[in-house]
């Protein structure tokens, strides 16, 4: 059996359709994943940064010092300290400036690594009532196989319960490269938190790459 494997969740928090418009300058979030291997000291021997070629050079640079000097207590088998690969998310709030952004970190967490997303469809009695918003929250409970084996949904008292139905349909949709102790797959937890906002005009489904360019443009 192994003990103090330090398998903590991760937490990611999106915008769900239809989301606020493209040419706000209110703050909002940003995650940048990674794949990470600790040794069995608890400091890493391997990282590398997913789709880091769509991110500027100095920003890049600056997450793999973050990452370099991430460290962890060491995960144990039979009281044995051995090796644990991981997701790792970091997450930023980007803010428009007058030279252009800046860049906050806001925290770091370990976990499965998302390799494939998914999102139901919009619950239609939220979609039809404009300035609504409302927060949900998933956990779901990673399996051996990636998947997600079990889901729990929390959501503030008169939330609709489309929209717990709308959370709970998107993460069975997803699917994970789970965590690796000594090599082996273990189960992990995955926390998805959604903010769902219906605009009182005409409603945009925020997708593009906002923090690129604003980061560019600095």
């Amino acid at each position: 059996m192994f003990k103090n494997a330090a398998l903590l969740s991760a937490a990611a928090l999106v915008c769900a359709a239809p989301c606020i418009a493209s040419d706000s300058d209110e703050p909002y979030s940003v995650s940048v994943w990674a794949r990470l291997l600790f040794g069995p000291d608890g400091k890493p021997a391997e990282y590398a940064i997913l789709d880091e070629d769509k991110y500027p050079a100095k920003f890049v640079e600056n997450v793999k010092v973050r990452l370099a000097r991430a460290v962890i207590p060491p995960p144990h088998i039979d009281g044995i300290p051995t090796t644990l690969r991981t997701g790792v998310e970091l997450r930023f709030t980007v803010t428009r400036t007058a030279q252009g952004g800046s860049v906050r970190v806001d925290g770091i967490a370990m976990g499965p690594l998302p390799v494939k997303q998914y999102f139901a469809s919009y619950p239609r009695d939220v979609a039809r009532s404009g300035g609504w918003q409302g927060d949900v929250t998933g956990v779901c409970t990673v399996g051996v196989d990636g998947r997600c084996r079990s889901i729990e949904v929390a959501a503030l008292p008169g939330i609709p319960e489309s929209v717990r139905k709308f959370m709970r349909a998107s993460l069975e949709g997803w699917e994970f490269e789970p965590q690796l102790l000594d090599g082996q797959p273990v189960e992990g937890q995955y926390t998805l938190k959604m903010r769902l906002n219906t605009l009182d005009d005409a409603p945009e489904y925020f997708r593009e790459d906002k923090f690129l360019r604003v980061l560019r443009s600095r």
